[in-house]
């Protein structure tokens, strides 16, 4: 729109600019008159000052007549004469010459009175009245000297008594005959003189009275007009703007009605960002609030979602106020399509709700003006939409460890499930134990992270997934609680749940097994009854090659081994895969564990054999450029010495990287970097056995938390033996585990 295109307001704006004016004339002519008038007052002052410089000359000459007379010095008087007639004849030529006149101050003021001819008039016969006193004050003004006889002058000035008279010369004589002559003609004419001035000062007088009574006569006049218009104007508009107000009541009250009935919450957004006075009325219940005024969109979303949440938002609103800024585009990446939000509960805690935002851009004569904002609360959507995911996620996990369950030894499951429901149960134990201190709490942590980091290993090698997820959770949980400066009793009780989670998860794990141990009943009996449903597989997995009668068979060494065998080879498969090597692992010696050290040696063999393959051995990559096979050899031995047993589990890695321990160490406050400085070889190694030191760069399910190598630490300790560690930079890493032969140990 144009700066003139004024559309229905045109009207209005050009009767108030009319009015305007016409106040501006009116005022002009006022400034002008006020001026004049001030100009006339100031002329009377100045003429009523000229009406006695006359009177003042003629005094002047006087008293030069007296001095001449006592034989007194005359300089000073005929100089002080002199300036009160240029003084004046500079006055009087400024009045003649057009009416001008010069203030005290030096302000030249025009008096245009002064230019009628009466005026004139006077102003000539003054003239004539002074040119004559000029002709004889020329010859009293031109003397210079002294006008007495020198020799009387001295005299005079030894005895004035006895000169009665002064003596004269020539020129003195001149001058004192020049002095009576223009006292006799002054003595007349500065009377004509000041009641001409008189004259003038009236005239200006009378002009200055009818300039005040124009003024006066104009500010009523104009005073009454501009009255006179604004009503005019007033009544005219009116009438119009009440009809404008009608027509813009009914649209107001038709948006309203639209406002308060539609479901989306509506409002705009300025530049800003602040909300506009239009809002629908959904808005209210959307945000569990009523008053919006002078609320910009931060304050609206800021006790309501995250800090990082509400800076994305903010990133991404001022993003559309870009001109060059694709909409269709930006709306792609909105934030804000579906954030969660959290509203106080006047019950207590927070009600969780999702809503969506959408954002249109509004443009007036192709300039963008605002935001439209539309809110919706979608939180059924989304709680229903997560419902249906999660009941997918729940069968196809139910699938996945069905799967799983179908693919694992029953004795090494059902060896996992009874070792995995001891830990917890130790777990709960432990969070039932009393503590007061920081460092009873602390204490407590560590000893629930060994027994959830087992579990989480041995289920991560059988390849249980769900169960190392909800391990790997706990663990989350957990080293939350590690990295709070002080802690209380309260503050485990989240663990509860979690545990709770997880008996519950291995319970169903274990039903799952009974309702396949069922199955396989059911099999084998209509086997025998000669019936056709026979699946070799499932066959195979539960019977363990059983034969037809189902005779069950004592556990032996052998069998147990090659279990932990396949258990330790899947687990290196595994997370070789998820860590983008090849490994090729060798296990010997493993039939002769006792059973008093099984569970103990496999879980030492778990974490190790996962520490190398995360740690120790390189990339195909990295081991080519080494002059090494692609594929890295990992072996895990056991054996029986005179004195006890021996477990060593080698790679032939990239070692271990003293400098990197320090490091990490250092980072991670274990150490000091003075410290750093004096540690050997042999106890540089021994860090890597310290409670939460892992020189992993992030946290996944098979490294960062610095669990690992904590748990062989204790597990070796409780059963009173001792961890040797050899490592050679870029060529292997050699773990030697002594475990004594007491007499649990002999008996099994």
């Amino acid at each position: 729109m144009g700066i003139f295109d004024l559309g229905r307001y045109k009207g209005i704006v050009f009767a108030i600019t009319g009015f305007l004016v016409f106040i501006a004339i009116i005022l002009a002519f006022n400034h002008g008159i006020a001026g004049r008038f001030g100009h006339s007052v100031a002329g009377v002052k100045h003429l009523t000052q000229l009406q006695a410089q006359p009177t003042a000359i003629h005094e002047a000459s006087v008293a030069l007549a007296a001095q001449l007379r006592d034989g007194q010095p005359v300089e000073q008087q005929i100089e002080a004469l002199n300036k009160a007639a240029r003084a004046y004849d500079t006055a009087l030529g400024g009045l003649a010459s057009g009416g001008y006149i010069t203030t005290n101050d030096g302000q030249t003021i025009e008096l245009p009175t002064l230019r009628s001819s009466e005026a004139q008039d006077l102003l000539e016969n003054g003239a004539k009245i002074w040119e004559d006193w000029k002709k004889r004050l020329a010859p009293v003004l031109q003397f210079g000297g002294s006008p007495y006889v020198a020799e009387h002058t001295g005299a005079a000035e030894a005895n004035a008594e006895q000169t009665a008279q002064p003596q004269y010369n020539p020129r003195g004589r001149r001058l004192v005959a020049a002095v009576n002559e223009l006292n006799d003609y002054g003595a007349a004419s500065h009377t004509q003189l000041g009641t001409i001035m008189a004259d003038l000062a009236a005239l200006v007088e009378a002009a200055s009275d009818g300039d005040a009574r124009l003024l006066k006569n104009l500010q009523v006049g104009g005073m009454v007009a501009a009255l006179v218009l604004l009503a005019a104007i007033f009544f005219y508009f009116a009438r119009n703007l009440r009809k404008e107000e009608i027509i813009a009541n009914r649209a107001r009250k038709e948006t309203q009605d639209i406002l308060r009935t539609v479901n989306e919450g509506l409002f705009l957004l300025d530049r800003d960002l602040r909300i506009g006075s239009e809002r629908s009325l959904a808005l209210n219940t959307i945000f569990r609030r009523d008053d919006f005024t002078g609320l910009t969109f931060d304050q609206l979303l800021k006790d309501i979602v995250p800090e990082k949440t509400l800076r994305t938002a903010m990133d991404y609103v001022a993003l559309l106020w870009g001109d060059r800024v694709n909409e269709k585009l930006v709306k792609t990446i909105n934030p804000l399509s579906e954030v969660e939000v959290h509203f106080e509960n006047p019950a207590g805690g927070f009600d969780t709700h999702y809503l969506e935002f959408d954002f249109n851009r509004v443009k007036s004569d192709g300039t963008m003006s605002h935001l439209l904002v539309t809110v919706n609360d979608v939180t059924k959507r989304v709680m229903l939409a997560r419902e249906l995911q999660e009941s997918q996620e729940k069968a196809q996990a139910q699938l996945d460890l069905l799967l799983r369950i179908l693919h694992i030894e029953p004795d090494s499951l059902t060896a996992f499930l009874s070792d995995a429901e001891v830990s917890l149960k130790m777990v709960n134990s432990i969070l039932k134990e009393p503590a007061r201190e920081e460092s009873a709490f602390r204490a407590k942590i560590d000893g629930i992270y060994r027994q959830v980091h087992a579990v989480k290993g041995e289920a991560a090698a059988l390849g249980l997934k769900t169960v190392e997820q909800r391990a790997h959770a706990f663990e989350e949980s957990l080293n939350d609680l590690k990295n709070r400066p002080t802690l209380s009793g309260n503050d485990f009780l989240p663990l509860v749940v979690k545990l709770d989670d997880l008996f519950n998860h291995l319970a169903q794990v274990r039903e799952m097994l009974g309702r396949l141990v069922d199955l396989h009943q059911a099999i084998a009996t209509r086997r025998r009854a000669g019936g056709q449903m026979a699946p070799e597989k499932v066959d195979q997995w539960l019977a363990g090659q059983q034969d037809a009668e189902g005779e069950a068979q004592a556990e032996t060494s052998e069998e147990t081994s090659s279990s932990l065998v396949r258990t330790l080879e899947d687990l290196a498969a595994r997370v070789a895969n998820s860590q983008s090597k090849q490994v090729a692992l060798h296990c010997s010696g493993l039939e002769n564990v006792p059973p008093a050290y099984r569970k103990a040696v496999k879980d030492i063999a778990i974490q190790l054999v996962r520490n190398a393959v995360v740690h120790g051995i390189e990339e195909p990559s990295e081991r080519v450029k080494a002059q090494k096979s692609q594929v890295g050899t990992l072996s895990v031995e056991f054996a029986r010495r005179k004195d006890g047993y021996e477990l060593v589990v080698q790679d032939d890695g990239r070692g271990l990287q003293l400098e990197r321990i320090k490091e990490v160490a250092v980072e991670r406050g274990l150490i000091t970097p003075a410290q750093a400085a004096t540690l050997d070889a042999r106890q540089t190694m021994a860090l890597i056995f310290r409670p939460g030191f892992s020189t992993a760069d992030r946290v996944t399910t098979d490294a960062g938390r610095g669990a690992g190598m904590d748990l062989v630490r204790v597990l070796v300790a409780e059963l009173g033996g001792r961890v040797g560690l050899a490592s050679a930079g870029g060529k292997f890493s050699k773990f030697k585990i002594w475990l004594p032969a007491n007499e649990r140990a002999v008996a099994a």
